[in-house]
């Protein structure tokens, strides 16, 4: 299970430091791509559930074949370094706008790595904020 918000940076090669407590979930391989307006990790138990989703989506036509293709295209496997480093495509780095700080933040099956200013405006928003308040509410918290 992922879980917190950690700032690291990123380096000019697309590296990023994990955290450690996120290291052993992806030690032998993770796959990364676009989410929104981040990029997602996941590790191979999380990733193959989530694809099969995909493709059950796919064969029962909520989604075509088009999408479906697309979707798993985009999909690059990433590896640990001895440093605890994952390389980020660089397609995606320039896409979504990351310079030298990211935030990586743990959402529980995955982890989110963020352009740290666009993290920063989506978790500042009055709407979360407002959402937040009544997720909180609703769930008893």
């Amino acid at each position: 299970m992922f879980v917190g918000q950690y700032e690291h940076a990123l380096d000019d090669k697309g590296r990023v430091v994990l955290p450690s407590n996120f290291r052993a979930s992806v030690a032998e391989r993770g796959f990364v791509t676009r989410l929104d307006s981040c990029i997602g990790l996941w590790n191979e138990p999380n990733f193959k559930a989530m694809a099969e989703r995909w493709k059950a989506e796919s064969e029962a036509g909520r989604i075509s074949m088009r999408v479906f293709r697309k979707l798993m295209n985009s999909v690059r496997e990433v590896k640990l370094d001895s440093a605890g480093r994952i390389t980020l495509p660089r397609e995606l780095l320039t896409e979504l706008g990351f310079n030298a700080q990211v935030v990586i933040s743990g959402l529980f099956d995955r982890v989110e790595i963020w352009p740290a200013e666009a993290y920063a405006d989506e978790q500042q928003s009055e709407e979360v904020a407002d959402e937040l308040a009544e997720a909180v509410a609703r769930l008893g918290l």
